[in-house]
């Protein structure tokens, strides 16, 4: 058995190879109790109220896009992150004015 604390990553053609190993019947005969029970006794679970949502940091990477245009998107091409950010990323190469050479490409 692996050590929990070891940290693995796989691309997506490596996890389309990666067995499922959960236990989905027990999972569909749990009730809700039993998983919010079950979930609360995860060490790295913690509950959270209206109170914490309304002043949660959102992380650096996220952003919102009007769903009209994400669906637009996602049924054109399988990888429509990548043609948004192609999208995005000509447009602001052809707006950029007085722009500072070392701008971070990940920002």
């Amino acid at each position: 058995m692996k050590d929990k604390s070891t940290l693995v990553k796989y691309t997506r053609e490596e996890l389309a190879h990666v067995p499922d190993e959960t236990d989905w019947e027990k999972v569909d005969a749990m009730s809700d109790a039993e998983v919010y029970q079950d979930a609360l006794n995860d060490k790295d679970v913690q509950p959270t109220d209206e109170t914490f949502w309304k002043t949660a940091p959102l992380p650096s990477h996220f952003t919102s896009i009007d769903q009209d245009i994400l669906k637009w998107f996602k049924a054109r091409n399988v990888d429509y992150e990548a043609q948004i950010n192609t999208v995005l990323r000509s447009y602001m190469e052809a707006n950029r004015q007085g722009g500072t050479s070392n701008e971070n490409a990940n920002d």
